[in-house]
């Protein structure tokens, strides 16, 4: 199976200003600091927030590239779950764009759009969870809002609420409990040792943390002063998390301004006269965490 890059449309663009440092005085992990907010209109005529961070790293690990590497584990975009022995186990998965070179059995045609693939390299036994799992005793969610939303925390893996198809191995269906959901097999058409299993089911699901590099927060300030979280997964099943591209090959110490651009028909809309700040961290290719930075109040106003 070929795999590509995941494709969904990033609503967060990166602009990177690069300087490196000789000798290396930083630390391996990322350090950012707040250096500016800006909001206006992008070329569409939409509503684009801007927040400005400048950044250091030790060993320039920054940024995600492009191709099959930046979908394979641990960037995957989201986890399944197995039964391991009553308690629940993320299972990573892959995202697969093309599969030139694979049949169905049945039909003998190639299957047409992305699906996943699930791998269990380290369970043994047990079952993929499902919404039938609910059933016996696993405490997950109902399905509905907002756990149809795919890019939740946790929701179901299905395509305009209809039962999606994942592969799994030949040699792992044992841990697909209910064998009716096993609807046709995936066969490497120069080699019929090779093949899958179609399983379709509506699949319980996490998103991998570790899926995007730029994490940003929106934060409400309440009466008393305090500030809540504005759950834009929960409001509207999007998220303003992203990625930015690789900036060096090199390991080297880096330095440098990353402009993190987010695009929206409906900020002024959602916010109004509201007082907001950002919150903000970034991740290297290690997955070392940076300092979260917190921008001043603002509002779009004011900007």
């Amino acid at each position: 199976m070929t795999l590509s890059g995941k494709k969904i449309v990033f609503l967060s663009t990166i602009v990177l200003c690069v300087g490196c440092v000789d000798p290396p005085e930083f630390d391996a992990g990322p350090r950012i600091k707040y250096e500016g907010l800006y909001f206006g209109k992008s070329p569409s005529g939409e509503d684009s927030l801007v927040v400005a961070l400048s950044f250091q790293d030790g060993d320039g690990d920054l940024g995600f590239g492009i191709g099959p590497e930046v979908v394979k584990p641990p960037y995957h975009p989201i986890n399944f779950f197995v039964n391991n022995n009553g308690s629940l186990h993320t299972v990573p998965s892959i995202l697969v764009e093309s599969f030139d070179g694979y049949h169905y059995q049945t039909s003998g045609k190639t299957p047409g759009k992305p699906s996943f693939y699930v791998s269990f390299p380290e369970i043994q036994s047990g079952e993929l969870i499902t919404l039938a799992s609910r059933n016996d005793g696993f405490s997950i969610p109902p399905f509905t809002s907002p756990y149809l939303c795919l890019i939740n925390d946790e929701s179901y893996l299905h395509e305009q609420q209809q039962a999606d198809t994942i592969f799994v191995s030949g040699t792992d269906g044992h841990l697909i409990k209910d064998q009716t959901t096993i609807v046709d097999t995936l066969i490497r058409s120069d080699d019929p040792t090779q093949y899958f299993l179609a399983v379709v089911d509506y699949f319980y699901i996490n998103e991998n943390p570790y899926h995007y590099n730029f994490k940003v927060d929106f934060l409400i300030k309440n009466n008393d002063g305090s500030f809540t979280e504005f759950d834009f997964r929960k409001e509207f099943c999007e998220t303003y998390d992203g990625r930015f591209p690789t900036i060096t090959d090199n390991e080297r110490a880096l330095d440098g301004v990353i402009n993190y651009s987010m695009v929206s028909s409906g900020f002024e809309t959602t916010f109004s006269i509201k007082t907001l700040k950002l919150a903000v961290t970034i991740y290297d290719k290690a997955l070392n965490e940076s300092n979260t930075i917190e921008t001043p109040e603002f509002t779009l106003d004011e900007l």
